[in-house]
């Protein structure tokens, strides 16, 4: 069995490296995955399942305080999943829409500054389920995704205006509601736990530039 994986996550935002308060920052997150499996026995290759998942995430925020960060984020993602079989194809495409509010507090002076942070997101969405090959049949249903995580990270000072940012989620809580529609069919799926990845990629880097300081 073979494994393809590919992530990619970019974040551009506004950070002050040395952080004061008012000052107002704008940007957001985008990422993109993809993962492939293939079995092989010797003689053939089969692609047994191919998955995808985007996300783009615009976001605005201030600091409260020198050391308090709070920013909203408004978060478009979607996944696709294929699983060829002998007699049926199926695909899952799935579309999230939401937003995401967030609080970091910030440690220390200086260009190296840790901190820890709290993430809670609402995410409505829809998806649709299509088979095809013996039975050909389309299932939609509507999403509801809530979830909420501790994180930790750190800021490092570039410039006065530049600084890069890293935040891996810590410990987490999502809890997904899926409603056939027309039905009365509902799933649900509940995570908790350490690492649980509920609001983005475990871990994240990106580049943040403070467009306005408390003295312009």
């Amino acid at each position: 069995m073979k494994h393809f994986f590919l992530p990619a996550a970019l974040v551009l935002s506004a950070f002050t490296a040395h952080a004061q308060k008012g000052s107002i920052y704008l940007g957001g997150q985008a990422g993109f995955n993809s993962t492939s499996t293939t079995f092989d026995n010797g003689n053939t290759s089969t692609t047994t399942s191919k998955a995808s998942n985007w996300s783009f995430s615009p976001e605005v925020g201030t600091f409260l305080t020198n050391q308090v960060q709070l920013g909203v984020g408004f978060t478009f993602s979607g996944s696709r999943l294929e699983t060829p079989a002998s007699n049926m194809n199926l695909t899952a495409i799935t579309k999230r829409y939401g937003g995401t509010v967030y609080g970091r507090y910030f440690f220390g002076e200086g260009n190296f500054r840790p901190f820890l942070g709290l993430n809670v997101s609402l995410l409505p969405g829809n998806s649709r389920t299509e088979r095809s090959g013996f039975a050909n049949s389309t299932t939609r249903s509507t999403t509801f995704d809530v979830g909420a995580n501790l994180n930790a990270g750190f800021a490092y000072g570039l410039t006065k205006r530049l600084a890069i940012l890293g935040s891996f989620g810590t410990f987490g809580f999502q809890n997904s509601v899926a409603k056939e529609d027309g039905t009365n069919n509902k799933t649900t799926t509940t995570n908790f736990g350490l690492n649980v990845n509920t609001l983005g990629n475990l871990f994240t880097i990106g580049v943040y530039y403070t467009l306005t300081k408390p003295t312009e």
